[in-house]
């Protein structure tokens, strides 16, 4: 648990005087119902003893109206500490969602990767909560409950001292038994997540093979395995829940024992204390411990609202704390759309002229949107310096740039699909090996790997939604005519644009699958195109048409290719390097005819 870098996160998002404002509202609030409880106390059973004594002369006028006083009190500033704190929670969640966002657009390929199973998801809507509920869930509460209770033992030390230490005491130990119930809660929460992960690992690899579990009769074990998972999560879950109630409850008896105290040591001090101002010094201890019954469930969100800290980390970067004005870090430079020169923002005029010679006319329909434009645009070429092959001692020297066409053949599990892994930055790959326009190319966002390389891998992600929708991830401006043209390319002029794909393309089989990949890969023109087996499960003619449209649907693109050996006489002509994969018999050879691809 590090509360205090949830506390230095919070402070790079909002401004310190918001959080202070809401903490002494808080405070505030929590203790003038305190007085509020003891003043009635001792109002009312003053009202009964002068009752009892017939006394005329007592007036109740102000004593009443200090209790409506206080009631209106506590009630206003309530809800002006709502309205701060819920201001600050919404200013927060914006702020750290941005930074979050901005975050992730600066991850690596690789570590992109790690992200996709709903974790980038997670941390950018149920951490940032978690974080950003800070000065209303923990801050506030926990600032009031402390200062309360020392007033309260101010007070009770300036009445009689004897009482104040032995409060004191009752104090000490109830700390001690909230510190201990959240150890053990943490404990057990901790545990019940690890149940949940197991849970969720054993629920979807259940679903994703339900057809071969049913066919191999397998059905009831993966049930049985599903049902021992949450048993184990709704264990460790009553463990937590268990461990809280019993620290609540010993908060509650400790409570009841200080009050017990007071009633003992006020009443049989020698000279005793009134009756009214013992009921109201139970009264008004009774509204501290109210208070402290909160903490067990403070220190949870306080541990919980660090452990996200901790995973938002990575994300949120290193920021200054913002100002008390405009909301952002200080000293942050304005962000903007560029126009990919340098980082310039796109409004900013362009001096001098303009050399358009690298333009190419739009002879494609999907040439009708400009490219995704990222840092590192003018990078339009791969360069791998001795990069090992895998199961190999051979290594690779070439640079992969547009236009032309590198094969990288071999048997299965040759490491083919491992190599166009490393070149696309998805794999680790020893520093200095592969490089995009002289960067380490695991260094760079992924944003930026994104705008000059592009791998589409043997079975990759579809989105569950139409043909059309899965286009427009790579072009969101593209019109109805260019979608259809793309998917001409690659063979798929007979798929509406409309048609649902369902949940990871299960709709369509695996060529349609494929091939739509590659058509969504086509729309972004990207200077390098790796294609991790693109004909597999497809039908001769179909393939033949598939790798023969590419290059000219591409014609300044730089294609690398994966074919198993039985493939490669597919190519229309023939490339312009092999890497040939396979044992200590890898090798590469340039402009070799196909299919022959042998050791130079």
């Amino acid at each position: 648990m590090r509360p205090g870098r949830a506390w230095r996160l919070l402070r790079t998002a909002v401004p310190l005087r918001a959080l202070l404002t809401g903490m002494l509202l808080a405070t505030a609030g929590e203790l003038a119902g305190a007085a509020l409880l003891g003043v009635s106390g001792w109002f009312l059973t003053t009202c009964a003893v002068v009752t009892l004594q017939a006394d005329t002369t007592w007036s109740w006028m102000y004593p009443s109206g200090a209790v409506r006083a206080l009631a209106l009190g506590r009630t206003g500033l309530r809800y002006l500490e709502r309205l701060v704190s819920h201001r600050t929670l919404l200013s927060a969640q914006v702020a750290l969602r941005a930074r979050s966002a901005r975050g992730a657009a600066r991850l690596t390929a690789r570590e992109l990767r790690a992200q996709r199973d709903g974790t980038l998801l997670t941390r950018l809507t149920t951490d940032v909560e978690t974080v950003a509920g800070l000065p209303a869930n923990v801050c506030a509460p926990l600032g009031a409950a402390v200062v309360t209770a020392c007033l309260v033992e101010i007070l009770l030390l300036a009445a009689m001292p004897r009482l104040g230490l032995a409060e004191l005491v009752v104090w000490a130990a109830g700390l001690w038994c909230a510190r201990r119930a959240h150890r053990r809660a943490r404990a057990q929460l901790a545990t019940a997540a690890e149940a949940r992960a197991a849970l969720r690992t054993v629920l979807l690899g259940s679903r994703a093979a339900f057809d071969e579990l049913r066919c191999l009769d397998a059905v009831p074990q993966a049930r049985r395995a599903a049902a021992t998972a949450v048993t184990a999560v709704e264990s460790a879950e009553w463990a937590a829940a268990r461990a809280e109630r019993l620290g609540r409850l010993s908060l509650r008896l400790l409570a009841a024992v200080g009050q017990a105290a007071v009633l003992v040591i006020a009443l049989g001090a020698a000279p005793a204390q009134p009756v009214a101002v013992v009921v109201g010094e139970v009264l008004l201890l009774a509204a501290g411990w109210d208070l402290l019954e909160r903490l067990p469930r403070l220190l949870q969100h306080l541990a919980a609202a660090g452990d996200a800290a901790d995973r938002l980390a990575p994300l949120a970067g290193d920021e200054r704390p913002v100002d008390g004005g405009a909301g952002r870090p200080v000293d942050q430079p304005v962000e903007g759309p560029v126009d990919g020169r340098a980082g310039r923002p796109a409004d900013q005029p362009i001096e001098g002229p303009v050399d358009q010679s690298t333009e190419r006319p739009a002879d494609q329909p999907w040439d009708r949107w400009p490219r995704r434009v990222t840092a590192l645009d003018g990078a339009r070429c791969v360069e791998a310096s001795g990069l090992p092959l895998f199961g190999s001692s051979a290594t690779l020297t070439t640079t992969l740039s547009g236009p032309g066409l590198t094969l990288i053949t071999g048997p299965n599990g040759s490491g083919k699909s491992t190599l166009l892994g490393r070149l696309a930055g998805r794999l680790p790959a020893p520093a200095g090996t592969v490089l995009l326009d002289g960067t380490p190319v695991h260094r760079l966002p992924a944003g930026a790997v994104a705008g000059t390389v592009t791998l589409v891998e043997a079975d990759d992600w579809l989105a569950d939604d139409t043909v059309a929708a899965n286009l427009r991830q790579a072009a969101p401006s593209a019109d109805p005519a260019a979608l259809e043209a793309v998917l001409d390319v690659v063979g798929l002029s007979a798929l509406p644009l409309d048609a649902p794909v369902g949940p990871g393309g299960r709709l369509l089989s695996q060529g349609q699958r494929r091939r739509l990949a590659i058509a969504r890969a086509v729309l972004r023109r990207p200077p390098v195109l790796l294609l991790d087996e693109p004909v597999a499960g497809l039908d001769r003619p179909t393939a033949q048409a598939l790798l023969a449209g590419l290059p000219r649907a591409l014609p300044d693109t730089a294609l690398v290719i994966a074919l198993q050996d039985q493939d490669v006489d597919l190519l229309e002509r023939p490339p312009t390097e092999v890497v040939r994969l396979g044992g200590d018999l890898a090798a590469v050879a340039p402009s070799l005819p196909v299919p022959a691809t042998r050791a130079p």
